[in-house]
């Protein structure tokens, strides 16, 4: 796989070396540093390296960094901040206020590209866990307008892991060698917003000292992903409406028209079709955003998952702090499996990583958990309401038992380490019928750590 080749990480002043290290440290990519351009070009050629990281260069070290490229079988380079660069063909130039997402999202999207990988047509669902048919058809609508244009609208409550379905339709996309740039809406005050979008020239309000590019800007070539677009003010809503029909905006302050070639994904936690009816988001931009809709479900309709993505996020946190790796006791997931999840995906990484440091022991048990969990089950037993299945809006019988039978097997598959004669036992099953169920579930082992 491409992402797990060597990432070598160079500094050279400006921006301090643990700040980028620290920034790349969390991510599943080999990293190497060098502490200047010095010690780099020292390094003996080799051409395992997936992309390079360089920052803040003087006139000698792009000389050098040049002539250490070539030694190195070319990789891709990433350029973080500004100042002078190597004239070199491979060169991704990224804002020195970039973070850590968007600089890991680089390395791999540039490492992927360079050694081919994405090319077969297999698409790169990193991060998104899960085998439920909800999710499925997520992946199988973000497979299919990956390689095109065309703007996306992704809804879906709080948590539900719309910026994760974002980046992949970016990372899978020919545009996967350009930025893609990130801002949330509805995180920035609305008299600022339009500059974070737009940019601003010097002295076009008070406080601007400089001129400054804007998201837009930044993203020319990739893809901007507008967060919370539906948190959007009513006066911003129309310029942006301009910025994406035409892909032409003017900075705040400006006379000049800047022409840009992006792709825009938006996400939203509001319900935009009833915004519009209320008068609160403009028909035309609904309408402009939403050419393809991407529906995240919450995580209390694909129950089936939330074994998948408790162990994901376990061994996660096990590679990124070196912990032991604790499981789950059936009771707890039972537990864990029929609670709602009124925070999606996003509460459950919070909570096995309050697991992995509260829990003495290698087991997650039932008493470990928060105690609104075990007093909403209490509550539903007694009203005699399934464990696995939500009926409150309707449920589809056949499917809903088909997903209780699938958690269960991998329960007892993970239990067994995938032994299917002791999983068969712990289920009171044959061996012949559980490894039937295993095919027609089409359930494999690295379903457990892995993206669908």
């Amino acid at each position: 796989m491409a992402d797990t080749r060597m990432i070598k990480v160079l500094i050279s002043g400006g921006l301090e070396s643990s700040l980028l290290m620290g920034m790349l440290s969390n991510c599943d990519l080999k990293i190497e540093s060098a502490p200047d351009m010095t010690a780099a070009t020292e390094v003996p050629g080799d051409s395992g390296y997936g992309a390079v990281v360089a920052s803040h260069l003087s006139e000698g070290d792009a000389s050098a960094l040049s002539g250490f490229l070539k030694r190195c079988g070319e990789p891709p380079l990433i350029l973080v901040g500004k100042g002078p660069a190597p004239d070199y063909a491979d060169t991704l130039h990224l804002d020195e206020g970039i973070s850590a997402d968007e600089l890991v999202d680089a390395c791999r999207s540039m490492a992927l590209a360079a050694s081919g990988a994405g090319a077969d047509g297999v698409f790169d669902s990193r991060g998104l866990v899960g085998q439920s048919e909800g999710i499925r058809r997520v992946l199988n609508v973000a497979n299919k307008v990956a390689s095109t244009d065309s703007t996306v609208l992704i809804t879906g409550e709080s948590g539900t892991g719309k910026e994760l379905i974002a980046r992949a339709i970016h990372r899978n996309s020919p545009r996967r060698n350009a930025p893609l740039v990130v801002i949330n809406c509805g995180a920035i005050p609305g008299e600022l917003l339009e500059s974070e979008l737009f940019g601003h020239e010097k002295g076009a309000f008070t406080g601007a000292h400089r001129a400054r590019p804007g998201r837009f800007e930044l993203a020319d070539g990739g893809t901007i992903f507008l967060d919370e677009i539906g948190d959007m003010s009513p006066d911003l809503q129309v310029k942006l409406l301009r910025a994406i029909q035409e892909k032409c905006f003017e900075r705040v302050g400006a006379t000049r028209s800047i022409h840009v070639d992006i792709r825009i994904i938006s996400a939203t936690n509001k319900d935009l079709a009833l915004a519009v009816e209320q008068k609160r988001f403009r028909e035309d931009l609904y309408y402009r955003l939403n050419v393809i809709p991407v529906i995240m479900p919450p995580l209390r309709e694909r129950r089936s998952d939330i074994p998948l993505l408790a162990e994901h996020f376990m061994e996660k946190l096990a590679r990124r702090t070196g912990m032991e790796k604790k499981q789950f006791s059936p009771e707890a997931m039972t537990t864990m499996t029929a609670y709602d999840w009124p925070g999606n995906v996003r509460e459950l990484e919070n909570l096995v990583e309050r697991f992995s440091v509260l829990v003495d022991g290698n087991t997650v048990e039932k008493e470990d958990l928060p105690d609104h969990f075990s007093s909403e089950l209490a509550g539903d037993t007694a009203q005699g309401v399934p464990l696995y299945c939500d009926v409150r809006h309707g449920v589809n019988f056949q499917e809903s038992v088909e997903q209780h039978q699938k958690s269960l097997i991998l329960q007892a598959l993970n239990e067994s380490n995938w032994v299917k004669a002791k999983a068969a036992e712990l289920l009171n099953m044959k061996r012949t019928t559980l490894v039937e169920k295993i095919k027609k579930m089409k359930l494999e082992e690295s379903s457990t750590s892995s993206a669908v």
